[in-house]
């Protein structure tokens, strides 16, 4: 009997410890399952995250959103940069109504961590992805108010663009002409959006440079700086001002020359002909001044003629007349001139 109670008790004892090595078996087997996990690729989350964002996945594929929500916001608590907000919200895109609020909290909280261009640039891409407008234009409204000077909105532009964000590269364009301030300037600024395809902005700025501008000459020095921009609407444009401001010879030429490299036939012939009445009237007045000056050489010629011819006369009266007053005191002659007595 005392046997038997001794073999039960060790049978005890086997159970108890078989059933622990059990426990430690499989919670090894847990453990060693959870570290052989795989990573995901290139992804800026650590581990703990993403195991936690699977769960929630998998609640969310059995439409269990209450109990996702909280696990993916717990993630984005820990979120500390703009990478990993944007790689929570990707995790619910495909999920668009029921995930909807977490999905703008995530972007929020992105925006809030952004510090350089391309990080607002990601969020205002992502945000317009996921249809958030108020977050896509805050994101927008900071890359330009952080762009200070030209260069830096020409950089602007052409990074927006690239990424197909063609209305930041354009709002950043219009901002760039506000600070504009010379011709050199907005022809280089012309030549920059030209590059960018915004025509709209290339005709906004050579207009303006061909509205200010009121002399014929310069109008044509600045048709030579925009004719590789190819307007030729605007090209015709400047010539028609030139020849309505044009009033000497060479500036019909210059217009005439300008509307020849252009093709502007009409243009051409106006300036052709303007030219050559100028140069008409210019001989004719020539002619008549050279007219006028020899008319007025002839006339002070004969008026000092006349006044010799008049000085000789005079001389000569005033020696006649000396003669006879002396010959009258020497002979007695009478006097020429004095009545002759009959007596």
């Amino acid at each position: 009997m005392c046997l038997h109670h001794q073999n039960v008790l060790l049978l005890k004892l086997l159970t108890k410890c078989w059933l622990w090595i059990s426990l430690v078996i499989i919670l090894n087997l847990v453990s060693l399952t959870a570290y052989a996990r795989q990573p995901w690729p290139n992804s800026p989350l650590a581990v703990e995250s993403q195991i936690q964002l699977e769960k929630a996945h998998r609640y969310m594929r059995s439409g269990r959103f209450d109990k996702a929500q909280p696990l993916v916001l717990a993630v984005l608590d820990s979120a500390n940069d703009v990478p990993k907000c944007l790689a929570i919200a990707s995790l619910t895109g495909e999920f668009a109504t029921p995930m909807m609020e977490v999905r703008r909290q995530c972007m929020g909280k992105a925006l809030s961590l952004c510090s350089t261009r391309q990080d607002f640039i990601e969020v205002a891409l992502k945000s317009r992805q996921y249809q958030f407008f108020e977050i896509t234009r805050q994101a927008i409204n900071a890359l330009i108010q952080n762009a200070t000077n030209l260069s830096d909105l020409y950089d602007l532009a052409r990074k927006a663009q690239e990424v197909a964000l063609n209305d930041v590269a354009h709002l950043a364009m219009e901002r760039a002409y506000t600070g504009i301030k010379t011709v050199p300037e907005a022809l280089k600024f012309a030549k920059e959006v030209k590059a960018l395809g915004m025509d709209d902005l290339v005709r906004k700025v050579l207009k303006d440079l061909i509205d200010d501008e009121d002399n014929a000459h310069y109008l044509c020095v600045l048709l030579t700086k925009i004719e590789p921009i190819g307007m030729s609407d605007l090209n015709r444009y400047l010539l028609k001002k030139a020849l309505d401001k044009g009033s000497t010879i060479d500036e019909f030429a210059e217009i005439s020359e300008g509307a020849r490299r252009n093709r502007e036939t009409e243009i051409f012939k106006v300036a052709e002909y303007r030219a050559k009445k100028l140069k008409v009237i210019e001989q004719i007045k020539h002619d008549r001044g050279e007219y006028q000056r020899q008319l007025q050489g002839w006339q002070e010629g004969i008026q000092q003629d006349l006044a010799r011819q008049q000085a000789e006369a005079e001389r000569a009266l005033e020696g006649g007349g000396k003669r006879f007053e002396g010959g009258s005191q020497e002979t007695g002659s009478p006097t020429p001139g004095a009545p002759v007595s009959g007596f």
